[in-house]
């Protein structure tokens, strides 16, 4: 009998160890799949040279641990017990506030100022976005709009941890941005300071505790905040939403719950009912119906999944990111590259650049960027703006700019310019010295000991002061790798004199800044640089 039951034991034992790999191969049991950013790991193929060189082994490992069977059930049971028992959060980039709020890393991130990309960069995007206002407007009747929607850190600092601090005043992308948009004249549309006013008055949450974005009745705010700026500015009456009511549940519906699905718990968090309204729109064909056009992120979803633009404006028009094409993407991928940019804007009535406070180091994402190359006027630092708007779109790059800030004790916006210089250099030289001449090699030379050593030595041989000996041997060495480029940096900067020197140029100069939101060392650089092209394409025809 003993017997017996050991063998019963072994067998349910070894049964039990089967299990995973049963369930594996025949997923007989479905389970529920995880959520989150994480990578799906593909099977590797087996070939000869990846066997023998261990590769294919290495692969094979993480795939394997991805489709064991009930994988996604251990996961889940293992952040269970991390949860319940330590309050340890297995999710990258979710923080656990106070009061059962949970924040994405990203939004206390930008509270805290963390990835403030600085004033002198924000500054020239505002001034161009301020430009490219104006002149859609005088030209194409087509109002262009900042919309700053709230952000879930600024609504509730009162549950951020302790371990988190504000940042000073004037020292986040939103404060800035907010304050240097109103000194511009910038149409300017502040729902975090509207939720803000309305946050302790609404009857329904705003934010859910455990969602990132506004709750799906806060929403409606930000909607009708959206249809009056139309009517008001464009004098025109939309189509009418008509509200039916709101539903009280305690189901979470749409993305109330995007921030605790991704923690991949077996039960879900405690949370409160949220209001859920219900509406229908009246057709009414002697309403009119503009061209709206959002250039938007995750926020504009549920404004566009109730069919507002649909129902609402004459198109549905709605550039996630600033880089797929919505609705047409529902009909196969469609990129921002692939339409004609500047015949979409300029068929627009109304155009809403929105975005909440956790992409504002992003700013526009290289929108401004584009309308600058098509409608502005051209100069060598718009190259340099463009790199550091690649900086900021690539998260990876971005993040390693702030730790290198970091390292080097300088401001995020110094260490961004720095490392736009660099990518300059590095792809086009001869743009690179052209526009900064000798300068980059003398403080290579002083940041080479050696190097520096030598130089002091021969100043000092030949009775001359350091500086200008620096400047002599920076300028000797880029006459003979790039004498073109000196030649080009030497011009530019004599024209800028003659610019400043001749009263009525340098007056043009300072109406053209103020037409186009530009400093005047902007505009002397981007007359220099047009006078310089001009004279190269008269020796060009003259050869």
């Amino acid at each position: 009998m003993a017997t017996r039951t050991k063998h019963i034991l072994f067998i349910i034992i070894l049964a039990l160890l089967c299990m995973p790999a049963i369930q594996g191969y025949f997923q007989l049991i479905p389970e529920n799949p995880l959520h989150g950013d994480f990578e799906v790991k593909e099977k590797p193929v087996l070939y000869e040279a990846s066997w023998m060189d261990g590769s294919y082994q290495s692969e094979m490992d993480p795939w394997m641990e991805q489709h064991i069977g009930f994988h996604n059930g251990l996961v889940r049971l293992h952040n269970q017990v991390d949860y319940s028992l330590f309050h340890k959060l297995n999710a990258e980039g979710v923080v656990r506030g106070k009061n059962g709020q949970l924040f994405e890393q990203d939004y206390i991130r930008a509270w805290t100022g963390e990835d403030f990309v600085g004033e002198k960069l924000l500054d020239r995007k505002l001034r161009q976005f301020r430009f490219l206002q104006q002149h859609l407007k005088d030209n194409f009747n087509t109002e262009l709009v900042l919309v700053l929607e709230p952000g879930k850190a600024s609504l509730y600092p009162e549950d951020i941890p302790d371990r988190y601090k504000k940042a000073e005043a004037g020292k986040s992308n939103y404060d800035y941005i907010g304050s240097r948009a109103k000194e511009l004249g910038i149409n300017l549309i502040d729902l975090n300071v509207y939720f803000l006013k309305i946050k302790d008055t609404s009857s329904f949450p705003l934010f859910p505790q455990q969602g990132t974005h506004w709750s799906e009745f806060a929403m409606w705010y930000a909607a009708d905040s959206l249809i009056k700026y139309i009517e008001t500015t464009r004098n025109i009456d939309l189509p009418e939403i008509v509200r039916d009511g709101v539903e009280i549940s305690s189901k979470l519906r749409s993305t109330d719950y995007d921030v605790g699905i991704t923690l991949n718990l077996i039960f879900q968090l405690p949370h409160s009912p949220m209001p859920y309204p219900s509406f229908h729109f009246v057709d009414d064909t002697a309403k009119q119906k503009p061209n709206v056009l959002a250039i938007a992120d995750s926020y504009y979803w549920n404004i566009f999944n109730t069919q507002i633009p649909k129902n609402l404006f004459n198109n549905e028009a709605f550039w996630y990111f600033y880089k797929k094409v919505y609705p047409d993407t529902y009909h196969g991928d469609k990129f921002i590259g692939d339409i004609d940019l500047k015949a979409e804007i300029e068929k627009q009535d109304v155009i809403f650049y929105m975005s909440t406070e956790r992409f504002l180091y992003k700013f526009d994402r290289g929108f401004v960027d584009d309308l600058i190359d098509i409608y502005g006027i051209q100069s060598s630092w718009n190259e340099l703006t463009h790199y550091q708007t690649s900086i900021t779109n690539l998260d990876s790059w971005f993040a390693d700019v702030i730790a290198k800030a970091r390292e080097h004790d300088i401001t995020l916006g110094e260490m961004m310019e720095m490392d736009a210089r660099y990518m300059l250099w590095e792809n086009n030289p001869e743009k690179f010295y052209g526009m900064f001449g000798p300068a980059p090699i003398v403080n290579d030379i002083k940041n080479n000991p050696q190097w520096l050593a030598d130089v002091k030595r021969r100043a000092a041989e030949n009775n001359s002061g350091l500086e200008e000996w620096l400047t002599e041997e920076a300028t000797y060495l880029l006459n003979n790798k790039y004498p073109e480029a000196l030649n080009k940096y030497n011009r530019i900067r004599q024209i800028s004199e003659n610019i400043r020197s001749d009263s009525a140029w340098h007056a043009h100069i300072l109406e053209k800044a103020a037409a186009y939101f530009m400093t005047e060392e902007e505009m002397v650089r981007a007359d220099a640089e047009y006078v310089y092209w001009a004279e190269t394409q008269e020796k060009d025809e003259d050869k």
